[in-house]
């Protein structure tokens, strides 16, 4: 596949991948804020004409396919997702060395090889490699001790996942109550199922289950377009479970992703906002997508009790 094809479909594949007030940093010129953290719309500005530099056929291909945008999105939803990292690392006590990231560009055929047909550029490359290293160890610290409870049913559109997530985010009471329907009406559902990442490590690679607080439920399609979606209400998770299985067990691209859907927990606790410029911030699959009904799911905590 020629350079730029491999190129326009990589970034089809991520997405599937402001004036402000009040306290906290403001979102005037920011295409984000993480935490108290700004990213500039000048960053994102900046790694979008490195990438075209890079693949000076890609803008016509791009503005012919309407992309441009997609790939602006991109970019920023990958800023997004490296802040992340480094806030849970600085919260981890979690380091790489500079010789671990030029061992993963050289394992990835150098700097030429690593960009080619890819968003990345030779200026961000090691910033890129950083995270991904980080991650991979965010998920090998926690791989073999999480463990989860929860609820669960399922739902064959859209709209019925969604009115399930908010009926099950109303509290255990309300979540009990629709398992207990769905099951006796003969839809897959149950109460109090345990699970541990090590039983199904791609389930802890490529969901949320495993990256997200008790309180949280979670409703996304586990295979994409597949019209089963799962509806999940998290009750207890443990990521201190004596090990089963050695994290030694899973390859390092496991415990990237792991380590990337763990973040979920970092982005609800410091809070994400995405400039409208970059779409909608999606916390299911913690990427930025044109609108809200583009995301890839439901992420819903109960509501606060008055008082």
């Amino acid at each position: 596949m020629p350079r730029h094809g491999r190129l326009l479909a990589s970034i089809a594949a991520a997405g599937l991948l402001l004036a402000g007030c009040g306290s906290g940093p403001s979102q005037v010129g920011a295409a984000a804020i993480v935490g108290d953290n700004r990213i500039p719309v000048s960053d994102v500005q900046s790694w979008f004409g490195e990438v075209l530099a890079k693949e000076p056929g890609l803008k016509p291909q791009l503005q012919q396919q309407g992309n441009l945008d997609e790939l602006g999105r991109q970019l920023a939803a990958q800023l997004v997702r490296q802040e992340l990292v480094e806030q849970a690392a600085r919260d981890e006590r979690l380091t790489v060395t500079d010789q671990q990231v030029a061992d993963l560009i050289n394992r990835m055929g150098g700097p030429a090889a690593a960009t080619s047909g890819k968003i990345y550029t030779p200026q961000n490359l090691r910033e890129v490699a950083r995270t991904q290293l980080l991650a991979t160890e965010l998920g090998r610290k926690y791989f073999d001790r999480l463990d989860i409870t929860f609820d669960y049913s399922q739902a064959t559109t859209r709209g019925e996942a969604e009115e399930k997530a908010k009926r099950m985010a109303q509290g255990p009471a309300e979540a009990a109550a629709v398992v207990t329907a769905d099951a006796k009406a003969g839809v897959p559902a149950a109460l109090d199922q345990k699970l541990r990442a090590t039983d199904s490590p791609q389930l802890a690679a490529t969901t949320p289950l495993f990256g997200a607080q008790p309180g949280t439920v979670l409703a996304f399609e586990p295979e994409t377009n597949s019209g089963q979606w799962l509806i999940a209400r998290i009750k207890e998770r443990r990521a201190d479970a004596p090990p089963a299985v050695p994290a030694g067990g899973a390859d390092d691209q496991t415990l990237q992703g792991v380590g990337m859907h763990l973040l979920g927990i970092t982005a609800d606790r410091v809070g994400v906002r995405l400039s409208p410029r970059y779409g909608v911030w999606d916390r299911v699959n913690l990427v930025a997508v044109p609108s809200e009904g583009e995301t890839t799911g439901f992420r819903m905590s109960a509501p606060a009790a008055a008082g």
